[in-house]
C-alpha cells in the first residue's frame, strides 16, 4: 500500500526541480531542507533524481551547488546515499573541468567538497577514481589537488597506502608546474598532508596498513622542499609565496626530525630570511625560522656559527616593525634569541656588543629588551659568560634617553634577580638612584608638559622601584648605605607616588636586617627620628586604595618596623594591623568610607600613644605632623587627617603646661581667613579635649586675650598687627572654636567648665555675626552640645537691643536657625541626652522667631500680618520632600499660632483674606502620610478658627463645634487611610463653610496652588477639599468659573511637574461637573493657552467626568455656529482622542463627519499663493479631528485610509476629492451603519446651487453607485447627468473622479447607462485620449472595460476597433497605472469581441503581438500580471489557439527569464506553422522595443528577435531588410547592463548566422555587411 502510494521517480524529479526553481537570489537553505525531508521520507529515490539533476546541462549553476550541498546534509544526517558511482564520475568530471569551459569556482568547489565528505564512508572509489585522473608527468588540476589533500585530512589512515604513490606522481609533476594556481593548490594540499603524517606518527597503532617510519615519510617528502625553497620561492607572487610559507611549517616538523637532513636545511636560512623583504607576513618566516632552531637544539647539531650574525640581524631588524601580528611575532623572535643563546652564547653576547656602542636608540631599547630575556631565563650556557653580559648593559649607562633608561633599569633588576651582580652597591645603586631622583624632579613639573603627560617617568620610576625590589629579593642588598637612602626617599614627598613600591621594600629590608640582627646586631640611621617617619607614614596611608594599595603596603611595613623603631609605642600592633588589613581586603575605594577609615586610623593612633607617659615623645610627633601638613593641599583629606591625629597625640600627652603653649602657638600662627584650616584647628581641638580639655581652654582663653582690643599683653605686636576685618575673622572663629572643644570633651570635665568658662565669654564679648557662626559651624549630623541653644536666646535678648537689625536680617538670621534646627537627624535615632537638648532647642527657636518677626503695633491690624508673615517663612519647609522638616515647621507655626492667640485679645484677630490664604494652604496637610503632620495641620485650622472667633469654647454651639474639631483631630492620627480621609472631608466642610463670598476666589486659588509640591497624598486632598467647595458652595461660584478656569490655565502653563499637571486636569474636571458649558466656553476662550496645555485639560474633561456626550453635543453646536473654528476643532480632537468608550461617539458620528467635510470642502478665502494661515491650520484640525473620530469608531477603515494617504489629500484643497473618494470606498468595505446615515446627509447637497456642496455629494455618491439608497429611477438620472457634465468640465480631479463614477455606474447601474450609452462612450472615449492628464487617461480605460458589458451589439461593433486601437497606443507608455489599464482593457475587448468583429479587431490585437509577448518582464508587477491575462485572452486572435499555457505566471514574470524564452520559442514555432506572415509583423514590431528605458524589456526583446529568426522561413527571412534590427542589437552591445549586452551579442550571432544560410540559398534580397559578436567584442576592446 504504500509503494502504491509513493511518488514516481518522474513526479519526484518535477518536485525537486521545483524546489530548486528558488529565484538565485534566495538562501540556499531552504532547498536544502526541503529535499532532505524528502530524502528521509524516500531515501532510495532520491539520489538517483539528484544525480540526474547534475548531469542536466540544462540546469543553473547555483540548482547544482544546491544538489551538492543536499548530498552532504544527507550523508551527514545518516540518509542512504547508495549509489554513489555516478556522482563520483559526474563530480570527478565537473571539478576537473578547465576554467576555459566556463564551469564557474562556485561548483567546483561544492563538487570538491562533496567528495571530500563522502570519501568517509567510501574512500576507495573515490580515491581510485582521483588517482585515474593523476597521472604522472601532466598537469594535474586545481580542484584534483584540492581533494586530495581534503581526503587526506578527514581520513589520515584510510589515505596512508596511498600516500607514496600519491605523492611520487606529483614529483613528476611539480618540475614543470608553471600556473599560479596549480602551484597554491599543490601546497594546500601538501599541508593537509603532511598533517595527517603527523596524526598516523602519533598513533599509528590505529592503522591496519603496515607501519611506514618518519625516514620513509621524509624521503618522499625531501624533494618536494628542496623544489618549493629554492625553485619556486624566489620567483613566484605573493600568494604562492604565503602558501608556500605555510606548508614548510608542517613539513620541517617531520623533515627536521631526520639529522641527515638538517645541514641542507641550515643552508637555506638565508633563502628563508630573504623573504622578510617580499611584503609576506612576518610571523609565518619567523615561526619556520624558530622551528629549525629548535630542531637544532633538540638534536645537538647547531646550525653553523656563520648564520648567527645575520641572522640576529634581521630578526633585530624585524623587531622595530609593526605588523598585522607584531606582538606574536615579536614573542617569536624573543624565542629564537633565546634558542641562540643556547647555541652560540659568545656570538650573539659579542653581536649585541657591537651593536650597542652604536648610537641608535631603536636598535639599544630592542637589544637590552633582548638581553632582559635571556638573563631572565637563566640560561646555563650563559653564567659562565655573566661578565659579558654586565659589560654590554654597561655600555649605554651614559645614554639618557626615556626608552633606554627604562630598558637598562628593567636589564639591571634581571642581573640582580639572575645573580649576575654580587652586590647593588656601586653602579646599579647610583644608576637607580639617579633615575630615581630624575623621574621625581620632572614629575614635579606641570604635567602638561612632560611627553605623553608624564607617563614614560612614572614608568621609569616604577621600573626603578622594580629593581630595587628584586636586589632586596635576591639578598644583596643589605647594607646601611640602601636603608638609609630607602627612608630617605620615602620622606621626601615628590616620592609619594613610589610610596607602596618603596613600603614594599622597605619590608623586604626590615624582614633581613631583622634576621641578620640575630648574629651582628642593628645600627641605627639618624634620619628620619620615629615620629617624622609614623607623621609620614600616616600621612600616606589616609587614601588607602591609592597606588595600588598604599594603606595596606604602610601598614605592612609598620609592623615590620614594630621590633627596631617602635617597641614602646607598638604593643597593640600586632593586634590592630592585622585587623585592619582585614579591613582593607574585603572593601575597596568605592565601598569603604573615607571617614570610618579616618576614624578607624584615629584610634589605632590613640591605642598607640595611650600608655605613653612621657609628653616629649607626643609633641615631637605633633610637631612633624605639622609638618607634613604642607606636603598635602589644604582641602585634602590627608591634612584633615594630620589635624585629628595632632589632636589625638596631644590629648595623650601627660604635660598640660605644654600641651597648653604647644595650642597656644598652633592657635596664634593660623590664618584665620582660611576656612580649611579653622576647620583643621576644630578637628584638632575636639580630638585634644578628649584628654586635655582644661589645657584647650586655657589656650583659648589665651588667645582670647591677644585678640581683646586695648588690652596690655605680651603679644602686643600679634593685635597690633591684625586689621579690623581680620580681628573679627578671629573672633568668630573662636566661637567656632569653643563649640568645637566641647564635643568630644568628657562630661565630669564639661559641666563645670561650661556654664562659668565658656557660655558667659559667649554672651559677654561676641555680636551677632559671631553667635551666626556658632549655628552654622555646628555638625547637622548630632546635637552634641547645648551651645547653638545659648546662642538663640542670646541672638533673642541682643535682637531687643537698641541696634536691632533690620527686617530682612531678622527674617534671614530666623531662616539660619530654621534651617540648623530642621536639618537635625530624626528623634529616633538620637540619644537621650540629644532629646533633652532637642527640647530646649526647639523652645528657644519659637522664641527667637517670635521675637525677630514682631512688630510695634501701630494702628489697625498691622500685627495680623505676623501669621502671614510666619507661614511666607516656613512655607519652604512646609513643601520638603524630607518628612521630618514638614513635620517640624508644621509643628512650630502650630506653636506660633498658639502663642499669638494666647496673646491678642481682640476678634476677628487676621483679616479674613489671610485666613481664607492660610486655611486653604493648610488643609491639604490634613491627608500627609506622616501622622504628626495631620495633627499639627488640624491643630493649626483649629487655632485659626479660634483666632477668627468661630469657634468659641465659652458657649454651647462653640463647645459642640469644638468638640467635633477635636474628634476630627483625634481620626486625622489614625493609621488607616479611609480614616484619615473622612476626617479631612469634616474638617473641609467646617471650614469651607466659614470662608466669606468675596473670598472664595482666594481660598480655591491658595488650594489649587499647593498641587504638586508635598506628596500624592496632599494632592487627592486638595481635590477632595475643592469638589467639597464646588460641592457645597456652588451658587457663590458662579460668577467665578472664568476666573478659576484662567487661574487654572495659567497654573498648568507655568507647571513642568506632570504630576501637578495632572492634578490640574483633575481640578477643571471636578469644576465641569457642575458647570460644563460654562467650563467649555471658558476654555475655548483661552487665546493664549499652549497646545500641551489644551490637550491635557480636555483629556481631564473627558477622562474624569461622566458627561462627555454633553461636551461632544455643545462642541458640535459651537462648530455649527461658526466663529473661534479653530479652538472648537483642536478641543474637538482632544475629546475625541481621550474618549475610553467609542459607544458615546456612535450617536453623533454621522453629524460630526458631515461637519467636517462640509468644514473642508468650502472655498478658501484667498487664493493659494496667499491663503491665509488660519485656513491652513482650520484645514489640517479638521482633517485631524476626522482621522481621530474614525481610529477611534471603524479602526479598520482608518488603516486603510492611511495606506491610501488619504488624510494627506483631504488636506490639501486641489486633492480634496481624492481623499473623499477614498473615504467612501472605505466606508464602503468596512460595511458600518455610519454609512447610510452619511449618506442621507449629503443626498440633498447633490442638487444644491453650492458648488463644492455640489462636488462633494457627487464624488461620494459616485463611490458608492451600488448602494441602495441610490437605486432609485430619478436619483440614478440625476447622478449620471451630473458624472457626465463633470468629466467633460473640471478641473483633472474632478475628471478623473467623475470618468471612475461613470465606470461604477456602469458596473452597479447597466440598465440606466444603457440608456445613456452614446454620451458614456463618447465622455469614456475622450478620457481614455486624454493627453494632459495620464490619471485621467488611465481611470478612462478601466472605465471602458467595465462599460463594455453593458453596451448593445451596434455600439459595441462600432466601438470595439477604436477602442482597442487606444488601448493599444498606450501600450508603451512611461506611466505604469496607465499601461495596466490598456493591457487590462485589451484583455477586456478580447473576452466581449464575437466572430462578427473578428478582423478588424484582430488587426490591432496583432499590432500589439510583440508588447504581449515582451511586457512579462515589465519593471511593474501590476502591468506584468495584466499582460499575462491579455495574452491569455487574445491567443484566439493570434492564431495561437492550439497553444497550451502550462505555465506558471509568476515563473514568466521571473528574474530568470527561463519560462518566458520557452514561452517565446512555443509562439513562434506554432506561429511559423499556422501564421508565418504574423512573425514577420513580430520582426517589425520588436525592433520598437530594442532602446526602450527598461532593461528587462530589452533583454526580452533581443531574445525574442533572436528566437524569431531562428524559427523563421529562410525565404521569408532572405526577403527582409534586418540591417535596422541588427543596427539597434549592435548599439545595445555597448550598454553598461551586462546581461542587455549578452543578450543582443547572442541575438547578433542567431539573426547573422541564419541570415547568412538564407544568402547562401539564393533568398536573401539584401546582402548587409555581417559582424559577429566576437568582431563587435574585439572592436569594444580596441576602443
Amino acid at each position: 500500500m504504500a509503494e502504491e502510494e509513493a511518488p514516481s521517480s518522474g513526479s519526484l524529479l518535477c518536485s525537486i526541480n521545483h524546489l530548486l526553481q528558488l529565484p538565485e537570489a534566495a538562501d540556499q537553505k531552504e532547498a536544502v531542507l526541503h529535499i532532505l525531508q524528502a530524502a528521509r521520507v524516500q531515501p532510495a529515490a532520491v539520489m538517483p533524481v539528484l544525480v540526474v539533476t547534475l548531469q542536466q546541462d540544462g540546469v543553473s549553476v547555483w540548482q547544482k551547488v544546491a544538489v551538492y550541498h543536499s548530498l552532504r546534509a544527507m550523508l551527514e544526517h545518516g540518509l542512504e546515499v547508495e549509489p554513489v558511482q555516478d556522482l563520483i564520475l559526474v563530480a570527478s568530471k565537473q571539478l576537473r573541468a578547465s576554467p576555459e569551459r566556463g564551469v564557474p569556482r562556485e561548483l567546483q568547489v561544492a563538487a570538491s567538497s562533496t567528495l571530500a565528505t563522502f570519501a568517509r564512508h567510501h574512500f576507495n572509489p573515490i580515491m581510485t577514481e582521483l588517482q585515474r585522473q593523476l597521472r604522472p608527468f601532466a598537469q594535474p588540476d586545481e580542484f584534483l589537488l584540492l581533494t586530495l589533500g581534503k581526503m587526506a585530512a578527514s581520513n589520515v589512515y584510510g589515505c596512508v597506502p596511498f600516500l607514496g604513490i600519491t605523492l611520487t606522481t606529483l614529483q613528476t609533476t611539480m618540475r614543470w608546474m608553471e600556473d599560479g594556481r596549480r602551484r597554491r593548490a599543490l601546497c594546500m594540499a601538501l599541508e593537509q598532508i603532511c598533517g595527517a603524517i603527523r596524526i598516523y606518527l602519533r598513533s599509528w597503532e590505529r592503522s591496519s596498513h603496515p607501519r611506514l617510519s618518519v625516514q620513509q615519510f621524509s624521503t618522499y617528502l625531501l624533494p618536494f622542499y628542496a623544489c618549493i625553497t629554492r625553485s619556486w620561492l624566489p620567483g613566484s607572487d605573493i600568494q604562492v609565496k604565503l602558501a608556500i610559507l605555510k606548508v614548510l611549517g608542517p613539513m620541517l616538523r617531520i623533515l627536521l626530525t631526520q639529522k641527515e637532513f638538517q645541514a641542507q636545511i641550515h643552508g637555506d636560512l638565508s633563502l628563508l630570511t630573504a623573504q622578510y623583504e617580499n611584503n609576506i607576513e612576518a610571523l609565518h618566516v619567523t615561526k619556520i625560522l624558530g622551528q629549525i632552531l629548535e630542531a637544532s637544539l633538540v638534536n645537538s647539531n647547531p646550525i653553523p656559527s656563520r648564520h648567527v650574525e645575520p641572522l640576529a640581524h634581521i630578526l633585530t631588524h624585524q623587531m622595530q616593525r609593526p605588523g598585522q601580528h607584531g606582538r606574536e611575532n615579536y614573542a617569536e623572535i624573543t624565542h629564537i634569541f633565546l634558542r641562540l643563546a643556547r647555541s652560540h652564547p659568545s656570538e650573539l653576547l659579542g653581536f649585541f656588543q657591537v651593536k650597542l656602542d652604536e648610537n641608535e636608540e631603536e636598535v639599544r631599547v630592542a637589544l637590552l629588551i633582548l638581553l632582559t630575556k635571556i638573563i631572565g631565563a637563566q640560561l646555563p650556557e650563559l653564567w659562565s659568560r655573566r661578565q659579558l653580559c654586565v659589560k654590554a648593559i654597561k655600555a649605554v649607562l651614559g645614554d639618557d634617553t626615556l626608552r633606554v633608561r627604562f630598558a637598562m633599569l628593567q636589564a639591571i633588576g634581571k642581573l640582580l634577580l639572575a645573580g649576575y651582580l654580587e652586590k647593588v652597591e656601586g653602579w646599579p645603586l647610583n644608576y637607580i638612584s639617579l633615575q630615581l631622583a630624575i623621574s621625581a624632579h620632572q614629575l614635579c613639573r606641570s604635567t602638561p608638559r612632560l611627553p605623553l603627560g608624564g607617563l614614560e617617568e612614572r614608568a621609569i620610576q616604577r621600573a626603578s622601584m622594580e629593581a630595587l625590589q628584586a636586589a632586596v629579593a635576591s639578598g644583596r642588598a643589605t647594607t646601611q648605605e640602601l636603608w638609609a637612602k630607602l627612608l630617605a626617599y620615602l620622606m621626601q614627598p615628590h616620592f609619594t607616588g613610589s610610596a607602596t613600591s618603596l613600603c614594599h621594600t622597605l619590608r623586604l629590608l626590615a624582614e633581613q636586617r631583622m634576621r641578620r640582627a640575630v648574629e651582628n646586631g642593628l645600627e641605627a640611621v639618624g634620619s628620619p627620628t620615629p615620629q617624622e617617619l609614623l607623621a609620614r607614614l600616616l600621612g600616606l596611608a589616609v587614601s588607602p586604595f591609592e597606588g595600588s594599595g598604599r594603606g595596606a603596603a604602610v601598614l605592612l611595613l609598620l609592623q615590620a618596623l614594630r621590633p627596631e623603631i617602635y617597641k614602646e609605642v607598638a604593643k597593640q600592633w600586632w593586634v590592630e594591623v592585622p585587623a585592619m588589613l582585614h579591613l582593607l581586603e574585603g572593601h575597596s575605594k568605592y565601598t569603604l568610607e573615607q571617614a570610618a577609615w579616618e576614624q578607624r586610623l584615629v584610634e589605632f593612633v590613640k591605642k598607640s600613644l595611650q600608655r605613653s607617659q612621657e609628653g616629649s615623645w607626643n609633641l615631637e610627633l605633633g610637631r612633624e605632623l605639622v609638618k607634613q601638613m604642607n606636603n598635602y593641599p589644604s582641602s585634602s583629606a590627608e591634612t584633615a587627617f594630620l589635624y585629628k591625629a595632632l589632636g589625638t597625640a596631644l590629648s595623650a600627652a601627660g604635660d598640660v603646661a605644654r600641651v597648653t603653649l604647644y595650642l597656644q602657638e598652633l592657635l596664634l600662627h593660623a590664618d584665620y581667613t582660611d576656612e580649611v584650616q579653622r576647620e583643621g584647628l576644630c578637628w584638632c581641638l575636639a580630638y585634644c579635649g578628649e584628654g586635655q580639655f582644661p589645657a584647650t581652654l586655657e589656650a583659648l582663653r589665651r588667645l582670647e586675650e591677644e585678640t581683646s582690643e586695648g588690652e596690655d599683653s605680651a603679644h602686643l605686636h600679634f593685635n597690633q598687627g591684625l586689621p579690623q576685618p581680620e580681628r573679627g575673622r578671629v573672633k568668630s572663629a573662636l566661637l567656632l572654636l569653643y563649640s568645637c572643644a566641647t564635643i568630644r570633651a568628657p562630661q565630669q570635665q564639661l559641666l563645670p567648665h561650661l556654664l562659668t568658662d565658656v557660655l558667659p565669654k559667649i554672651l559677654h564679648h561676641y555680636t551677632t555675626s559671631s553667635l551666626e557662626g556658632i549655628i552654622k559651624a555646628a555638625p547637622l549630623d548630632a546635637l552634641m552640645s547645648p551651645a547653638p541653644q545659648q546662642a538663640m536666646v542670646a541672638l533673642r535678648h541682643l535682637s531687643k537691643m537698641p541696634e536691632a537689625l533690620s527686617r530682612e536680617e531678622n527674617r534671614e538670621l530666623a531662616e539660619l536657625c530654621l534651617g540648623y534646627v530642621f536639618a537635625l537627624p530624626p528623634l529616633e535615632v538620637m540619644g537621650s541626652a540629644s532629646k533633652v537638648l532637642y527640647t530646649g532647642v526647639v523652645a528657644s527657636l519659637a522664641e527667637l522667631v517670635e521675637t525677630l518677626l514682631e512688630e510695634k503695633e501701630e494702628g489697625g491690624d498691622a500685627s495680623s500680618e505676623w501669621v502671614q508673615e510666619v507661614f511666607q517663612l516656613l512655607r519652604d519647609w512646609l513643601i520638603s520632600e524630607q518628612e521630618r522638616e514638614r513635620a517640624r515647621a508644621m509643628q512650630l507655626y502650630a506653636r506660633l499660632l498658639q502663642e499669638y492667640h494666647r496673646r491678642t485679645t481682640t476678634s476677628p484677630r487676621i483679616s479674613f483674606g489671610q485666613y481664607s490664604h492660610l486655611v486653604g494652604a493648610l488643609g491639604p496637610f490634613t491627608c500627609d502620610a506622616l501622622g504628626t503632620i495631620r495633627q499639627a495641620a488640624g491643630d493649626c485650622i483649629r487655632t485659626l478658627l479660634s483666632i477668627q472667633g468661630i469657634v468659641t469654647p465659652q458657649t454651647p454651639k462653640g463647645r459642640r463645634e469644638d468638640w467635633k474639631l477635636r474628634r476630627i483631630q483625634q481620626d486625622l492620627q489614625s493609621e488607616g487611610r479611609r480614616e484619615v480621609h473622612m476626617a479631612s472631608f469634616q474638617l473641609a466642610k467646617i471650614v469651607i463653610c466659614t470662608i466669606p463670598y468675596q473670598e472664595i476666589l482666594t481660598f480655591v486659588c491658595s488650594l489649587l496652588e499647593q498641587l504638586g509640591t508635598v506628596s500624592i497624598f496632599c494632592d487627592r486632598a486638595i481635590i477632595m477639599w475643592f469638589e467639597v467647595t464646588v460641592g457645597e458652595r456652588g451658587p457663590d461660584m458662579r460668577g467665578k468659573i472664568c476666573y478659576l478656569v484662567a487661574f487654572i490655565c495659567s497654573s498648568l502653563q507655568r507647571s513642568e511637574y506632570p504630576a501637578q499637571r495632572l492634578s490640574l486636569g483633575r481640578a477643571m474636571a471636578t469644576l465641569s461637573k457642575y458647570r460644563l458649558k460654562m467650563v467649555c466656553a471658558s476654555l475655548l476662550e483661552q487665546p493664549l493657552l499652549q497646545d500641551r496645555a489644551k490637550k491635557e485639560l480636555w483629556a481631564a474633561l473627558v477622562t474624569h467626568t461622566e458627561n462627555c456626550a454633553s461636551i461632544l453635543k455643545y462642541l458640535l453646536r459651537r462648530l455649527r455656529a461658526g466663529g473661534g473654528i479653530g479652538e472648537v476643532l483642536a478641543g474637538l480632537r482632544e475629546v475625541i482622542v481621550g474618549l475610553n468608550d467609542c459607544a458615546k461617539l456612535l450617536p453623533l458620528l454621522p453629524e460630526l463627519c458631515h461637519l467636517l467635510l462640509c468644514q473642508l470642502s468650502r472655498e478658501p478665502d484667498a487664493p493659494v499663493p496667499e491663503r491665509h494661515e488660519d485656513d491652513v491650520t482650520s484645514r489640517r484640525l479638521s482633517v485631524c479631528v476626522l482621522q481621530a473620530t474614525f481610529n477611534k469608531a471603524l479602526p479598520e477603515a482608518a488603516r486603510e485610509l492611511d495606506l491610501g494617504d488619504a488624510w494627506q489629500f483631504l488636506v490639501e484643497p486641489n486633492s480634496f476629492l481624492k481623499g473623499v473618494a477614498q473615504l467612501a470606498r472605505a466606508l464602503e468595505c468596512s460595511g458600518h451603519p455610519l454609512l447610510d446615515k452619511l449618506l442621507l446627509l449629503l443626498l440633498p447637497s447633490l442638487s444644491s446651487s453650492s458648488a463644492t456642496g455640489r462636488d462633494l455629494s457627487l464624488v461620494f455618491c459616485a463611490e458608492l453607485t451600488g448602494h441602495p439608497s441610490l437605486h432609485k429611477p430619478q436619483m440614478l438620472h440625476l447622478l449620471l447627468q451630473r458624472l457626465l457634465s463633470k468629466s467633460r468640465n473640471g478641473d483633472a480631479t474632478a475628471r478623473l473622479l467623475a470618468v471612475r463614477g461613470l465606470g461604477n455606474m456602469a458596473q452597479c447601474a447597466p440598465e440606466e447607462a444603457k440608456k445613456q450609452q452614446k454620451a458614456l462612450l463618447a465622455s469614456l472615449s475622450e478620457a481614455a485620449g486624454e493627453a494632459a492628464s495620464l490619471e485621467v487617461a488611465a481611470e478612462g480605460m478601466l472605465a471602458l472595460s467595465k462599460v463594455l458589458g453593458c453596451l448593445g451589439r451596434r455600439h459595441l461593433r462600432r466601438t470595439l476597433w477604436a477602442v482597442a486601437r487606444q488601448a493599444r497606443a498606450h501600450l508603451q507608455q512611461a506611466d505604469d497605472a496607465l499601461r495596466a489599464a490598456a493591457f487590462e482593457l485589451l484583455g477586456h475587448l478580447a473576452q466581449v469581441a464575437q466572430a462578427k468583429h473578428i478582423r478588424g479587431f484582430a488587426k490591432e490585437v496583432r499590432g500589439a503581438s510583440a508588447a504581449l509577448l515582451l511586457h512579462f518582464q515589465d519593471p511593474s508587477p501590476a502591468v506584468a500580471k495584466a499582460c499575462y491575462t491579455a495574452f491569455v485572452s487574445c491567443t484566439p486572435f493570434l492564431s495561437l489557439s492550439e497553444l497550451t499555457l502550462d505555465m506558471d505566471p509568476a515563473l514568466l514574470m521571473g528574474v530568470s527569464g527561463t519560462q518566458r524564452s520557452l514561452l517565446m520559442g512555443r509562439v513562434c514555432q506554432q506561429l511559423a506553422r499556422t501564421d508565418p506572415e504574423l512573425l514577420e509583423v513580430l520582426t517589425a514590431e520588436v525592433l520598437k522595443y530594442l532602446p526602450c528605458p527598461w532593461e528587462g524589456i530589452q533583454i526580452a526583446a533581443c531574445k525574442l528577435a533572436g528566437i524569431l529568426a531562428e524559427n523563421m522561413d529562410l525565404r521569408r527571412l532572405g526577403r527582409l531588410d534586418l540591417r535596422p534590427l541588427l543596427q539597434s542589437l549592435r548599439s545595445l552591445c555597448s550598454d553598461h547592463c551586462g546581461a542587455v549586452e549578452a543578450a543582443a551579442t547572442e541575438a547578433i550571432n542567431t539573426i547573422e548566422q541564419k541570415w547568412q544560410v538564407a544568402g547562401q540559398q539564393g533568398g536573401c534580397l539584401v546582402r548587409p555587411t555581417v559582424k559577429n559578436a566576437r568582431t563587435i567584442f574585439c572592436e569594444k576592446q580596441r576602443d
